[in-house]
């Protein structure tokens, strides 16, 4: 705004035959008026420089983003880093909430299919069943059964024999007396070398009847045949390290016994 201070007043001066005094009272308010019109220019012109930043003017800096329409230009929203990260959660105020998400989430999400469902596990195991509604359920291998995975979505469960269950069956032999010099026909060994059984595979027969080890049971005298006398006949203890067992009572030597077992090959 020009200095309008600087222009001489239009005043009435003393050596003007007037009363200058009161006939200036009217041009006094117009200069006055003039003043405070040049003080507030001052302010807007401060306003608008200040306005202009590092543009020039502030022609310039509003040409940056806006259109001669005044719309935004797209190219200026672009540049401004519009994305994601710039903005924070929130809510409309009704019923929708806005959350950001990291790239990882959002890739994802890329892997749901857009009919997916709740899925929940059941597994029944001897005892009791357990049901898995959160978390990961993993799929480990055992001895006995391995799993591999047929991209993208098939798991085959495939069943192995485990070494620790490798065994050789051996059937209707005559077990041998552990004192071969004495026999005593109560203490026996399953071969002559006291071959060692897997736990609870050893089965006893005395002229045909199997034996137990936890209940006698009637056998009949070999030397009477099953018309003669019968005797209550069981297993009294076991070593299978040892290959040994023991029966309840002597038999005698017209009693046919016969054994079955198994003999483990784990390594």
């Amino acid at each position: 705004m020009p200095e309008i201070d600087l222009i001489q007043d239009v005043l009435y001066e003393p050596i003007y035959p007037y009363h200058w005094l009161y006939d200036n009272l009217p041009l006094q308010n117009i200069l006055t008026r003039i003043e405070l019109v040049n003080f507030q220019v001052d302010i807007n012109a401060d306003i608008l420089r200040n306005s202009t930043g590092t543009a020039g003017s502030l022609d310039n800096r509003l040409n940056q983003s806006l259109e001669d329409s005044g719309a935004l230009k797209p190219v200026a929203v672009d540049e401004s880093l519009h994305n994601i990260a710039f903005h924070t959660d929130g809510s409309d105020g009704i019923s929708t909430t806005y959350v950001r998400m990291l790239e990882s989430e959002r890739d994802k999400l890329a892997f749901i299919d857009p009919q997916a469902n709740q899925l929940d596990i059941e597994i029944e195991s001897i005892s009791t069943t357990e049901l898995l509604e959160t978390g990961t359920a993993r799929f480990r291998h055992s001895d006995t059964v391995t799993f591999t995975l047929d991209a993208p979505d098939i798991i085959k469960a495939h069943t192995v024999f485990p070494p620790a269950a490798a065994h050789q069956h051996f059937y209707d032999l005559e077990p041998a007396h552990l004192t071969p010099s004495s026999p005593d026909y109560q203490h026996y060994k399953t071969t002559a070398a006291g071959t060692a059984f897997m736990s609870d595979t050893l089965r006893v027969y005395v002229n045909g009847i199997r034996l137990s080890d936890t209940e006698a049971v009637y056998v009949y005298d070999g030397s009477e045949g099953p018309d003669g006398t019968w005797i209550l006949t069981s297993i009294s203890s076991t070593s299978p390290a040892a290959g040994t067992f023991i029966l309840n009572r002597a038999l005698n030597s017209s009693d046919v016994i016969r054994i079955d077992f198994d003999q483990s090959l784990a390594p």
